[in-house]
């Protein structure tokens, strides 16, 4: 009786590790097969990616892929992680400016990767310190995008779909605006259209979780946990849409003390928005803040409705919020 009392304890302690270490890492889908190049942590992905033509897969199986130069991407390449637990195949770098350069291409595909410690500063920025750089009609699916020294994806080109996947704690004082230089810090920094982010978790970014800047326009945000980001959970700033924000929730942004804004969603000089069905709350200063400035365009079609808020408020008096001519704002709960 006792042995079985010892087996059944033991079987729950096991149990409760598990279920811990599934809630604190990201969730990953192991890659089920890949058939094309296999390549393994012996090998310089950086070089095999250099000396193998466009439009090549690669099955890159489970481990650490260090890195001291980019891992150039070519037109319709494939990078697939293979791994059969909760981890993915790491690709990371303390010496590369990006570690992905998808620059010039187009039409390829980033999966089942862990992403991490792309560098830059001052000298180089806004184009370096990027997990992933570039890229025309990029997919980013399954991946955990980590600890990069301004994006997690940034500089990308048109047509950018990120989905299933976790962007956190990338960005850092240099990429901002508070020591002075260029500002582009943030997990996700697009000023290409279209843009499309869904069922991903963006999180703990220094700055902005998800940045569509200067014509961005066209931007799709659905179905995303956004959580602890600096100053704005999703940041839509000086572009003429269409964008549609919905299904998110949108929580704790805001917390950089020095950040100029703390908030949820932050429209600054956008027109055609569109957004409705997320939950908001615990956003430092407000959930949503609409900002209209001398900077074109106008706002104007921006439609805020069926949102539940929990507590946090639409930022409202003269040029600020839902008093803007140009926004309306319904059934906000």
């Amino acid at each position: 009786m006792l042995k079985r009392v010892v087996i059944l304890l033991f079987a729950v302690v096991l149990s409760i590790v598990f279920l811990t270490s599934m809630l604190y890492a990201p969730h990953a889908e192991a890659a089920k097969s890949c058939s094309g190049k296999n390549v393994y942590p012996s090998q310089d992905l950086a070089s095999v990616a250099a000396s193998s033509p466009d439009g090549t897969t690669f099955c890159v199986h489970d481990g650490t892929y260090s890195i001291s130069s980019p891992v150039k991407v070519g037109n319709k390449d494939r990078f697939i992680g293979v791994y059969n637990d909760s981890t993915r195949p790491e690709v990371k770098t303390d010496k590369a400016l990006q570690v992905f350069n998808a620059n010039s291409s187009s039409g390829a595909l980033i999966e089942g990767l862990k992403i991490s410690g792309a560098v830059g500063g001052n000298y180089c920025e806004p184009g370096c310190g990027q997990g992933i750089r570039g890229g025309n009609n990029l997919t980013v699916r399954d991946a955990w995008i980590t600890g990069n020294k301004n994006n997690g994806i940034g500089g990308a080109g048109s047509n950018l779909l990120v989905e299933n996947s976790t962007i956190d704690r990338n960005g850092s004082y240099s990429f901002t605006i508070l020591d002075g230089g260029k500002s582009s810090a943030a997990g996700i920094k697009s000023a290409q259209s279209p843009l499309t982010v869904r069922n991903s978790k963006i999180s703990n970014n220094y700055w902005s979780g998800v940045w569509c800047d200067i014509d961005c326009d066209a931007l799709t945000v659905e179905g995303n946990t956004i959580t602890g980001n600096g100053k704005a959970g999703i940041q839509d700033e000086v572009s003429e849409g269409p964008a549609v924000i919905r299904n998110n929730i949108i929580k704790g942004n805001g917390v950089l003390p020095a950040a100029q804004y703390h908030v949820g969603l932050l429209v600054s000089n956008s027109a055609n928005i569109d957004a409705y069905g997320n939950t908001f709350g615990g956003n430092v200063s407000h959930g949503i803040q609409v900002i209209e400035s001398s900077r074109p365009p106008d706002v104007r079609n921006v439609r805020i409705h069926d949102n539940t808020m929990n507590g946090d408020t639409i930022a409202s008096n003269n040029k600020v919020g839902c008093t803007i001519v140009g926004v309306t704002c319904s059934k906000n709960s």
